[in-house]
């Protein structure tokens, strides 16, 4: 597997997720009679950790150690590709308000 760096390209997509994480949790508490104030609250909190357990902003212990994941994003049309950040992890926790507010307005 070929290692990318482009951020652009990187950021894009993690909108994209920020996105899709947000409307997946919106549709299942719409499902569970959800809705208003509560909604927005509870789609801002799930979502966010969610997206920080991703970025490994949220300690997940791991034997003696802890897990830090590194998001990437498999690419080409063999997803022989790996996209992945500079700077070594990912933000989408720092997506998740905007995206929220987005998809509430």
């Amino acid at each position: 597997m070929q290692l990318q760096y482009d951020e652009y390209a990187f950021e894009e997509r993690q909108e994209r997720m920020v996105l899709e994480i947000v409307r997946v949790v919106r549709s299942a508490l719409e499902e569970e009679r959800i809705s208003g104030k509560r909604l927005e609250a509870l789609v801002q909190q799930i979502s966010f950790s969610v997206a920080a357990i991703v970025d490994g902003t949220t300690f997940v212990e791991f034997a003696d150690d802890h897990l830090v994941p590194v998001l990437g994003f498999a690419e080409g049309g063999m997803r022989d590709q790996l996209l992945l950040s500079k700077t070594g992890g990912s933000t989408l926790h720092e997506l998740v308000a905007d995206t929220v507010r987005d998809q509430f307005d």
